[in-house]
């Protein structure tokens, strides 16, 4: 039986939150933001006790095919003296702050907001961390006005350091070269791991962007035709393509293919070389044991207090990278989004 006359109660679509009816508010906040950090996470953590962190670097002397005379008399060989490296303590600092009344009132996904800011604030540190590790970073020592900068891998690794694609072994990179590709190559791959391997290193991962990562998976069958073949297998009981390379068991030992959203990718979409105009992407080539996080501070958050009617604080801390010798790593530079199969 329906209802006479123009009830109070019944929703007309006007206003749905009309009425005595109480909102209808999910007890969760949904953020999808990547906050992965794939170097920090792992990287062995030391310590440190001044802002400039110093360690030594030393090498063996080169060895000939000759022996030593019988009798011979006492000479000093020549010797070379350990070497200094150094690297800045950055600081890492985010502030908070909340007025009273934010916290008084009733919140939806989180019983206290001061609480989950710090948890933000936290991830987003790190994330900063990691794009500064990988990031075009050199050392600055700061002053009054001026923070300071601690020196990142692409700074740190000056041996092994290469371009892909046809360009590969040059000097410098003339993105106007007409025979710049910057597309790797599995031999791209495989000439990095030797050098580093001839330096001395032996490097048991590589960070690479997404559009690198599937490079690699890509990579074709050693031998195979024109590389037209990809190294893909066909799981029969699972009936699963399997299309991706996670590991490579290369001469030098079996890699870990790392993927990392901060590591820089190049903008450009083709592989025609005269418009290769923007071959950015980096792929890391890093020994875990060689690279390390120096902290003077760990990151933590410390209460600031009541600022009037807010309360305020700050998520803090003070870091360098560590990079005990970097001729165990290795860089190729210059790759394209695409490799020369697709």
């Amino acid at each position: 039986m329906a209802i006479t006359g123009n009830p109070s109660y019944i929703f007309d679509g006007s206003d749905l939150k009309s009425g005595v009816a109480r909102e209808d508010l999910l007890e969760q906040i949904t953020n999808i933001s990547p906050y992965d950090t794939p170097f920090v996470s792992q990287a062995p953590k030391v310590g440190c006790r001044h802002i400039y962190h110093q360690w030594l670097t030393d090498t063996l002397s080169s060895q000939t095919l000759s022996g030593a005379l019988e009798g011979d008399d006492w000479s000093l060989s020549s010797t070379t003296a350990p070497a200094r490296d150094f690297n800045v303590t950055m600081i890492l600092r985010k502030d908070i702050g909340l007025s009273e009344s934010q916290r008084a009132v009733d919140t939806a996904g989180f019983r206290d907001q001061y609480a989950y800011e710090v948890q933000k604030a936290t991830k987003e540190l790190a994330i900063k961390l990691e794009l500064c590790v990988f990031g075009a970073l050199t050392t600055a020592t700061g002053a009054a006005a001026t923070a300071r900068v601690m020196k990142g891998l692409q700074a740190f690794i000056s041996t092994n350091n290469t371009f892909a694609g046809t360009n590969a072994g040059a000097a410098s990179n003339t993105l106007a070269d007409a025979t710049h590709d910057g597309q790797l190559s599995v031999g791209d791959f495989n000439d990095m791991l030797n050098t580093i391997y001839t330096a001395g290193g032996n490097p048991e991962q590589v960070y690479v962007s997404p559009k690198v990562k599937r490079q690699i998976s890509a990579f074709a069958v050693p031998g195979a035709a024109a590389g037209n073949v990809y190294a893909k297998n066909i799981a029969a009981v699972d009936k699963k393509l399997i299309g991706a390379v996670d590991f490579y068991d290369s001469d030098f030992g079996l890699i870990q293919i790392v993927l990392d959203r901060w590591v820089p990718e190049s903008t450009n979409t083709t592989t025609a070389t005269a418009s290769a105009t923007s071959t950015g992407g980096k792929m890391f080539f890093l020994s875990r044991a060689i690279n390390r996080l120096a902290w003077l501070r760990p990151i933590h958050h410390e209460l600031v207090g009541k600022r009037g009617d807010s309360v305020a604080g700050l998520v803090v801390g003070e870091v360098t990278l560590e990079v005990l010798s970097q001729t165990a790593n290795g860089i190729i530079k210059g790759v394209n989004n695409k490799s020369a199969v697709t």
